[in-house]
């Protein structure tokens, strides 16, 4: 299941040892809607990886220090630094291979 992050616990995923993959969204965002359930899917399937969710509604500044500019978009993050990006919506496969691509 992703951990729902915030400004309040985002310094703990840029200061962790592990690989996170996370999801920025938005509630009214209807590609965000879709791929919700396939990125809750692969992170219940997906060991030594962290998942985690961003609402931008909620959180717009810290998807803007990030550079975010379209939703959905996912990021990869390994040791608190920025591996790769992907904005839109993927399928179950192809969000596999990404994070395989950058574990």
């Amino acid at each position: 299941m992703p951990e729902e992050i915030t400004e309040d616990n985002f310094e703990d995923v840029k200061n962790s040892d592990d690989t996170w993959v996370i999801d920025f969204w938005a509630e009214w965002c209807g590609p965000c809607k879709q791929y919700a359930p396939t990125f809750k899917e692969v992170s219940e399937e997906t060991e030594g990886v962290k998942f985690g969710k961003i609402d931008m509604e909620a959180h717009q500044q810290l998807g803007t220090s990030l550079g975010v500019r379209a939703l959905p978009t996912t990021i990869v993050m390994k040791n608190g630094e920025e591996v790769d990006r992907k904005s839109g919506a993927m399928s179950k496969q192809e969000l596999l291979d990404f994070v395989e691509k950058n574990a």
